[in-house]
């Protein structure tokens, strides 16, 4: 006896159906193989990211160096807090200068009374440097190399940052150091906070040293400490 189209046609319906059925099992099991492996992979890429990041804002704050170097013919000062018996200088690479250096500052009333107010801000008491009150007890110096008065600011070497790229780790005045892209960890005892201030526990600030540096011994030494996955990350201007 012949087969009916009407057989044929439901043998068809029953092969399409299970055929779906199967194809269907076999996406849903890759989608989870998938899955699996991105929730894995997914911290290590954020680790890249991290690492990525910092790097490339390196490069960016290096070149801006080499370009204050080209103007003024030396590298912006560190902070250097004493010297050790050998005369070897002692630097605090953690709060320095290094910020107040690449924009610049115009000198206002030259002499007993004057301050710095950093280019591109309004004269306020806000931005206002004393010499001893603010410039030497932060930074142990009583002034800075890129600085000029309002007449001759066309000497000053400026670069510009963005509102993420540096922090104030005082008020009134402030007081701005550069920091790296990724913020420092929070509550973790193995990492303590580089700023003990309090609110300002993640800020992690560019290390900088150009007095004797330890890397460079003919340029400088600049650095970012990035806690990636646990560990602690020197990403610095020297192969690492």
């Amino acid at each position: 006896m012949k087969p009916t189209l009407n057989s044929h046609v439901r043998s068809a319906a029953r092969a399409a159906a299970g055929f779906t059925l199967i194809e269907l099992l076999a996406v849903i099991s890759i989608i989870a193989v998938l899955a699996g492996l991105l929730v894995g992979l997914a911290p290590q890429a954020a680790a890249r990211m991290k690492e990525s990041k910092t790097r490339a804002e390196l490069e960016k704050l290096v070149t801006a160096i080499e370009s204050y170097k080209a103007k003024h013919g030396v590298y912006p000062p560190d902070n250097v807090t004493g010297r050790d018996s050998f005369g070897t200088p002692i630097v605090n690479p953690v709060i320095n200068p290094l910020y107040y250096e690449l924009v610049g500052l115009v000198v206002h009333r030259q002499g007993i009374g004057g301050y710095f107010v950093p280019t591109g801000y309004e004269d306020s008491a806000t931005t206002r440097l004393d010499p001893d009150a603010q410039v030497r007890v932060n930074f142990n110096r009583d002034g800075f190399v890129n600085a000029a008065l309002s007449n001759n600011v066309r000497r000053l070497y400026h670069h510009p940052f963005n509102a993420s790229q540096h922090v104030a780790i005082s008020k009134n005045p402030d007081i701005e150091v550069l920091v790296a892209p990724v913020p420092w960890p929070l509550k973790d005892p193995k990492f303590p906070s580089p700023i003990a201030t309090a609110g300002l526990e993640a800020v992690n600030p560019w290390r900088y040293v150009s007095s004797n540096p330890t890397n460079n011994p003919t340029g400088f030494d600049l650095w970012a400490e990035v806690i990636i996955r646990g560990q602690k990350r020197i990403i610095g201007n020297w192969k690492n």
